[in-house]
This record gives structure tokens, sequence and C-alpha cells, in this order.
């Protein structure tokens, strides 16, 4: 049992608990008034508490704001409160003027000694201030009884003027005659002159009402005074502490008489501010526009903030739309570019390999005629020598087949010359040179859905850039041609090199070769293409030998593939199970010799 007073209290004094206080004076007058006394439920109670002074508006936005835990206000707050924010009445002050709590506060009509009214209806054409629309002592009271007698406070006091808080500000507008009559809560003119701001005669009281037992001068009915309340999401076992404590102070303790009260009672009948509310036209006899609209704010701006949003999206996705729309305007583009340029380069690989096929033939051609023409040449030159001088005819006629020999070499010769046309050879970065293939042939690669594996690094030789290039497409249009059909097509690019020359590997997983297609690559005419000319491997070995280098391949199945690849290649190549490789080797730069 002790553990458990122990820990109850160890929770309620786990945290300062924030008072509101209704403020119609200047602050540290609130502070002296009332913080005696939370101060001694404070020390009674282990419960800290913390004084806030605050002006009705203040108050309203504290409470909606949900950082308050209870409330010190009047009557009329405290009604309303209940409806909009949940607050619970607890305790209701007893004034020192008046021994009833029922009948604690009133609105007095103070104006100069000289003025007097006979009616409310004589407000109308006199200057009015009061402090503020929603005072209760101050201006509520005294309007809900201008209603009842006919008076719209609002409209009919053609010169009616809320000037603000502290309320004492109010007897110095009658004093120094810049207003004519002033709304105050009851008793703020006899607490004036006992404190000695103002001497006993200098203002008064207009249309006083007797009020049995009550010390002070009133203009209307009396209501219910201050009233201390929690608000729903304060603990009620915090409250039922405090409350106890309130209930402790007698009218002789230092705290009731700086708080200026009797003592705390229960609450009391708070009716006749119901019927109050009802002549104003506010809650619960009128719907609270003001409270619904400050209710339904946070989910407009919800509302608002997600339209806005959409809409900033539906701009965003259009803006994509267009950028993507032009993006794929500029790609079909670049792909016909690149289609171009790939036709263009093909058409020069063709010419070169008809070129070059041209001075295969040519050699061949030359090979095969040069020895009957040498042969022809010396049978006609022993005739010539064995004739008689007199045999002038035969030799004329052997010296004319002579003549035709020597013209059909240099024919031969000519020929060759004109088919054999010239290489231009410059300095490479063969990295480069693959890339810039590979970037020609990205059509057949999305065609296919491959993205080809690269192991490339630069590296410069001396070769002729064109002729080169047309080697690079072959292969890997070769390569592709065998993954045709491949469920899962890969290729590989790689260069390395040893200390003289450029090694360039090209591997593929496709259907590979024959023994027999394999041994006969690189023949004329040889070809397992059904429209295959079986040129392309010639023309490719040629030019690969033109640049003093070499070229072979093999299939991935055979099981001594890795006798085949160069050591320097690494173990990040990848090793497929089927197609064909390729190895291409190239003198570097400094082996060249021209």
């Amino acid at each position: 049992m002790a553990n458990s007073d122990s820990n109850q209290a160890a929770t309620l004094t786990s945290r300062s608990y924030t008072v509101g206080a209704l403020a119609f004076a200047a602050p540290e007058i609130v502070y002296q008034r009332w913080a005696p006394t939370l101060a001694r439920v404070t020390k009674e109670t282990g419960i800290a508490l913390e004084l806030v002074p605050l002006r009705p508006d203040e108050l309203v936005e504290r409470v909606s704001n949900n950082s308050l835990d209870f409330i010190i206000g009047n009557a009329l707050i405290t009604v309303a409160f209940k409806k909009d924010y949940g607050v619970s009445h607890l305790l209701t002050l007893v004034p020192l003027n008046h021994a009833n709590p029922e009948q604690a506060v009133g609105t007095a009509l103070i104006s100069r000694s000289s003025l007097e009214i006979n009616a409310l209806s004589d407000l109308e054409g006199l200057r009015v201030v009061s402090s503020d629309p929603n005072a209760f002592g101050g201006f509520q009271i005294i309007a809900g009884e201008m209603i009842t007698a006919g008076i719209d406070p609002l409209n009919d006091l053609r010169q009616l003027e809320f000037v603000g808080f502290p309320q004492e500000k109010l007897l110095d507008f009658l004093r120094e005659d810049r207003a004519d009559v002033a709304i105050l809560p009851s008793c703020v003119l006899e607490s004036a002159i006992a404190q000695g701001k103002l001497t006993r005669g200098e203002l008064h009281v207009l249309l006083p009402q007797f009020q049995p037992g009550f010390s002070c001068q009133a203009s209307s009915s009396l209501y219910p005074g201050y009233a201390f309340s929690k608000l729903g999401k304060t603990d009620h076992d915090v409250a039922r502490h405090i409350v106890r404590a309130l209930l402790d102070i007698e009218s002789q303790d230092q705290q009731a008489i700086l708080g200026r009260y009797h003592t705390w009672s229960v609450p009391v009948d708070d009716s006749q501010v119901f019927t109050l509310l009802q002549q104003l036209d506010r809650w619960p006899f009128v719907t609270n526009w003001q409270r619904l609209a400050e209710d339904a704010i946070p989910w407009a701006l919800v509302i608002a903030i997600i339209l806005a949003l959409g809409y900033l999206h539906h701009l965003r996705v259009k803006r994509l739309v267009k950028k993507r729309t032009q993006a794929l305007s500029d790609e079909m583009t670049q792909h016909k570019d690149t289609q171009k340029r790939l036709f263009e380069q093909q058409q020069q690989f063709y010419r070169a390999q008809r070129v070059l096929l041209t001075g295969e033939m040519a050699s061949g051609i030359a090979h095969e005629l040069n020895q009957p023409l040498a042969g022809i040449r010396y049978l006609a030159q022993g005739s010539i020598y064995r004739l008689l001088a007199q045999q002038t005819d035969l030799q004329h006629a052997l010296s004319k087949i002579l003549q035709q020999v020597d013209r059909a070499q240099n024919t031969i010769k000519r020929f060759r010359q004109f088919c054999q046309q010239p290489s231009v050879y410059q300095d490479c970065d063969l990295k480069e040179l693959i890339q810039d293939t590979l970037n020609l042939m990205q059509p057949d690669f999305k065609r296919m859905d491959l993205n080809p594996k690269q192991f490339l690094w630069p590296l410069t030789v001396t070769l002729d850039i064109s002729l080169m290039q047309q080697v690079f497409v072959n292969l890997i249009r070769n390569a592709l041609d065998a993954m045709d059909e491949t469920n899962d097509p890969q290729l590989a690019i790689a260069i390395t090199n040893d200390s003289e020359n450029a090694v360039i590997v090209v591997s593929d997983s496709g259907i590979g070769l024959s023994e027999q297609a394999l041994e006969r690559l690189f023949f004329p005419f040889e070809t397992s293409k059904a429209n295959g000319l079986g040129l392309g491997m010639v023309v490719c070995k040629r030019i690969v030998e033109e640049h003093g280098g070499k070229i072979r391949a093999f299939n991935n199945r055979e099981a001594s593939r890795t006798q085949h690849l160069p050591k320097e290649l690494g173990n990040e190549f990848p090793r497929f199970a089927t197609g064909l490789t390729l190895v291409i080797t190239l003198p570097l730069k400094e082996n060249v010799h021209v």
C-alpha cells in the first residue's frame, strides 16, 4: 500500500501544470492576486503550478491549442469552454463583497457625477467606452439587459468604443472627458477609491440597483463570479488534490486576503449564465460558426495542400511527359543517324571486302599468268637464238611474240597496282575505337536485350582506324548472328597486352562452330550462313595480317579453352560454356617497323 501511495505521489509531481488566469488588469496585479494561492496549493500537494495571466483572447487561444491544464476565469467563459473544449467546472469563488457565490459580479455604468440618465436607452446619444466586447462583467452582462430592453448595443450605441485592457484606464477616459460613460465590472469604482486613485464623489454609478448583501453598486443583475476549472486532458487525481487544497483556504488566511476573496466553494447554479447566453444569441442557442470555422481550418488546409500537391504533381508529370517525348524524339533521331552511320560503315566494309578480294584475285591471277608468260618469253628467246641469220621472217615473228608477252606482264602489273589501295596508319586508342564500334551497334544490342560486358582499358596502337573498325564490326555481327536464337545471349570484349602485342578478345555464348567449319573459318567462300558469301573472315584476316597481327578462333566448349586465352586476361573475364571466342593480336606502337 505504501508503494502504491509513493508511486501515485511520484506521478503527481513528475511535471508542472499551467494555470491560465483571466486578466483584466496588468499582469503583475494578477500575479499579486493569485500567485500566493497557487504557491500554497503547491506546498500542500507537491504539485508544481505555473501561473499565466491571459487576456480573454489569449486565454481562448491557449485553450484551443491545448496548452493549459487549469483555468481561473469568469462564469461566462467557463460555460462557453464546457462545450467547445470539454472544460470541467470544479470550484466557484466566494467573493468578499457578497456571501452568496451565485451573486458575485455585475456591471456598473460609471460616469462623472454631473451626468444622470433615467434608462438604458439614454446611452444611445452618449460617448460610451468599454474594454472588450467579450468582457463578462464589463460588457456582456449589460449587453444582455439592453437586448431585453429592445436595444441593440452594437448598433444603437453609435458612439460605443472598445479601448482594451487594463479596465482601470476607462476611469481616466471619464476624468479626461474623452468619454461620457464607462462600462466596467462592479466594484472597480469602489476599489479605485479605496486605493486612493479617485476621490469619493468624483465619479458615480448610473442606474444603480439595490442588491441585498452586496457591498458595491451595480447597474445590472448579479451573476456567479470566478470559477476554477480543468481541461479535459488534465488528470483527475491531480485536480482532486488541488481542489482539496483550495477548499482548505479560509477567509482569514493570507492567500484569501491577497486574492480578495472569501473562500472557494463547490460549483453553483449557473442557469443565469445560460439565460444571458440566450439573450446574446451565443452558444448553445446559436451555432458557433467561429468555432466550426476554427475546427474546419486545419482540414481545409490539408485539402488545399493535397490539391496543391496534386496540381504540382500534374504539372510535374506533364513536364516529364513532354521531356520524355522530346527525349524519345531525340533518341529516334539519334537512332536514325546511328543506323545511317552503321549502314555507311557496312557499305565501306563491303567495298573494302571487294577491293581486298579483287586484290586477292589479282595476286592469284598474276601469279598464275606470270609463270606461263615467263615460259613463253624463255621459249621465244631460245628460238630467236637458234634461228639462222637469213630466217628474218621467223625472227620478226618471235620478236612480236616477246613484245606481246611484255605487254601482258605490264598489264597485269598495272592491274595489281590499281587494286592495291594504300592504308592510312595513325595512333589510335583501342578502347575508344571499340567503344565507338559498340555505340554504332546499339540498335542491335537493344533488339536482343543485350548489354556487352566490357573489360577495356586505354592502349595505343598504330593502325588504319577505318579498316580495323570494320574488323570489329564484322566479328561482333557474326557473334550476334550466332546468338540470334539463344535464350540468354551474352557478349564479352576485353583488351589486354603482353610485352610485345596488344590483345583483343571477343567471346560470345552462341552456337559455336563445328570442328570442320572452325578449321576452314578463314578460307574464302566458306560460310555457315544461308546467304553468306564466305568472305568476311577472310577479309578480317587479311586486314589483321596487313597490320602485322594475327587472328585465331576456338570453340568455348573445348576442354583446353583456358590454354587459348592470354594469361594476362585474368579470372574476371567470363568463360561461356558455348559459343566462339576470337583473339586478335596487334603489335604495340613501339614494336611497329615501318
